[in-house]
């Protein structure tokens, strides 16, 4: 059985407009009807804060990216 996460990640990445639609509020029955339709197990009013967490991990990664290239390039190791 697969994570919440992972269910709503899929569900992003297979209806973009419809899951922003509804992350910005806009529920709309056509909408919720297709996506519960392939994806039955994923809460509709958590799909914005799934997708939330998604981009907070995505963000500390990019930061300790930065930052090790910046330790490195003081360091005389990169650039």
């Amino acid at each position: 059985m697969e994570s919440k996460f992972i269910d709503a990640l899929k569900c992003f990445l297979r209806y973009p407009a419809d899951t922003m639609k509804l992350m910005l509020g806009s529920y709309e029955l056509e909408t919720i009807e297709a996506i519960k339709k392939d994806f039955p197990d994923v809460e509709v009013e958590s799909l914005g804060f799934y997708f939330g967490v998604l981009l907070a991990i995505i963000f500390l990664l990019l930061c300790v990216i930065a930052y090790t290239m910046q330790v490195l390039y003081n360091m005389g190791m990169a650039g």
